[in-house]
């Protein structure tokens, strides 16, 4: 197990071609790099990446969800097509930058409704979504959000029947925000997990960066010691959660200090 820090850490403080250099700053040399809108995905931007990650690992490559990911699934084949696309360019991204892994997050909740899902249909969406990624030298891994169809672990139940390839990206604030406890969904993803996305809150479920809230980090990493997985964790949290970038560099040490702990016992 390894701990870096995501780049949507940096997000509205620093630009994502800037984000190596803070990285290496802080002494962090692994990342998931989060590209934030629709020039980002394109070619030149990722090429003009490459030569400015240096030795840094990248890990998984993830995108503004929102702009194109739910529209992977919608039966017009137009839409579908614009956003299959889109998907493609930032596969390009995470090949040229030596990611694994695709962090990924599918269909959103637009209401507050019960959904009925056909999960042979999604599987079958899913796995050529993941033809494409292989194509790259990618795996989808599906991360859990709580405006999203996977926003509890019954859904990736199911799901991952269909998906033999399908990875799994465990969120800590977003099983929070769910209401469900991340044991959980750890539990439903243990075969599959690849990510995970670390953050902490307080008592009132207010986000917080690692350390300052409630959350007991060595518990999980040794849940996660249990599983004896190769599991990279991101510090993934919020700009509002910080002030300075100090702070961010403190919690990522506090946590690279949790795992030596755990490994040690």
């Amino acid at each position: 197990m390894r701990v870096g820090i995501s780049t949507a850490s940096l997000f509205n403080r620093v630009p994502t071609e800037s984000a190596f250099d803070v990285l290496r700053q802080m002494r962090v040399d692994t990342t998931e790099v989060f590209l934030n809108t629709f020039s980002e995905y394109e070619k030149p931007f990722a090429d003009a990446l490459v030569a400015r990650k240096g030795t840094i690992n990248v890990h998984s490559v993830h995108a503004l969800s929102t702009q194109f990911e739910p529209q992977l699934f919608t039966t017009n084949a137009r839409v579908r097509a614009d956003a299959e696309n889109i998907f493609k360019k930032v596969c390009y991204a995470g090949a040229v930058l030596g990611a694994k892994y695709f962090t990924f997050h599918g269909p959103v909740r637009l209401k507050d409704k019960e959904y009925v899902f056909d999960y042979a249909k999604l599987g079958d969406r899913i796995n050529q979504l993941s033809e494409i990624a292989q194509a790259y030298g990618l795996r989808i891994s599906y991360e859990n959000v709580h405006w999203t169809y996977f926003n509890n672990p019954d859904y990736f139940r199911h799901l991952k029947l269909h998906c033999p390839n399908l990875g799994a990206t465990l969120d800590i604030k977003q099983a929070m925000q769910s209401g469900i406890n991340v044991y959980k969904f750890l539990d439903i993803m243990a075969d599959r997990l690849t990510t995970v996305h670390l953050c902490d809150y307080n008592a009132k479920g207010e986000t917080r960066i690692p350390g300052q809230g409630k959350f007991n980090f060595e518990k999980l990493f040794r849940e996660l010691d249990t599983l004896n997985t190769n599991v990279q964790m991101f510090v993934e949290v919020y700009a509002q959660d910080y002030r300075e970038l100090n702070e961010l560099k403190d919690s990522y040490d506090f946590l690279a200090k949790t795992l030596i702990h755990v490994n040690n016992r």
